[in-house]
This record gives structure tokens, sequence and C-alpha cells, in this order.
């Protein structure tokens, strides 16, 4: 006997809250975000939409730090030096990723607060996403013309148990793309 099947698992059940896409696979979504949804049926927040707001995050704390590090500048300038109590003075913090020693204006707090050592600075964590989106991408990519490869090869062994299941194994990673 076969077991019932779930439907509020199926991959096109999800929609994202936020930018109101529907019939989403669930890859398109953290697993967290997944687990939480099935357990206390919460809005779900797609991929994209947190990326999008994580950036736009990034890009305000590198615009408040640039105010700061600018109007630091100006009135260290004007009070002879920072002042002599180091209030003024930015605390240099040593990047895990490039080992440069730059100013703790050039990290997140999340960063900073990660001691000495684990830090990296905001152009190499932006480095690093776009690096891991790149590699997302391009494993999909992958997946896919191993997929097609499997459909040739079913088709040239003429089965057509293997040639329903290559096909459908394209197909599904072609809809998540």
């Amino acid at each position: 006997m076969s077991k019932p099947v779930v439907t509020d698992k199926w991959a096109g059940n999800f929609e994202c809250g936020t930018c109101r896409r529907k019939r989403l696979v669930g890859s398109e979504f953290s697993k967290k975000a997944l687990d939480k949804h099935r357990k206390t049926n919460s809005i779900l927040k797609c991929k994209r939409c947190v990326a999008e707001v994580e950036q736009k995050e990034r890009d305000a704390a590198a615009k408040r730090a640039e105010a700061k590090s600018s109007s630091s500048h100006t009135t260290a300038a004007g009070a002879g030096g920072g002042g002599g109590d180091g209030t003024n003075a930015p605390t240099i913090v040593s990047c895990a990723s490039c080992n440069k020693s730059l100013p703790s204006s050039s990290f997140n707090r999340s960063q900073v607060s990660k001691g000495e050592g684990k830090a990296r600075c905001r152009a190499c964590v932006e480095k690093a996403l776009a690096e891991e989106e790149k590699v997302s991408s391009q494993s999909k990519v992958d997946r896919i013309a191993k997929a097609r490869e499997n459909v040739r090869a079913a088709e040239g062994s003429g089965n057509l148990l293997e040639i329903v299941k290559a096909e459908a194994e394209l197909s599904a990673l072609e809809a998540e793309h």
C-alpha cells in the first residue's frame, strides 16, 4: 500500500509574502523558513527578497559609515588630532580575508564583534556574497546540463522507464531554474 500524498510539501505550493510571487519551488526559500512555515503557517519570504533587504541594509550601513568617517575626519582636524581621549580615533581591525589592517568603520558591527582573526571587511563580504551567488547559479546550470546528458543516454538505450525518469528530472530542474 502506498503512502498518502502530502500536498503542503509540493514544489508549487509556496508563495512569497513580500513580492507576492506564487507557485514557487521550495528551493526559493531557506530550509529554516520552510520548516517554520510548516509548523506555524507563518508568511514566507523568498531568498530573492531576503537578498534585496540584506543588500539595502549593507548599502545603508556603508553610507552611515562613510558619513561617520567623514564627519570624524573633520572634527578630528578641527580638534587638533582627536582630542587625546581616543574617542574619535577609529579602532584598527585586521580583515581575515584580505589581511589588511583597516579602521573599524570598514567593517559591519557583526563582523567586528567576531573578534580578531575572524572579522571580514565590507568589501570582502560583498565579494564573497557575489561569488557564492555565481557558484550557486553555475551549479544549477551544470545540473541541468548533466540532466540533458542523462536524457540523451536514456533515449539511446531505448528503455522507456529510463527516458521518462530522465525527462522528469530535467523538467524539475528547469522548473527550479
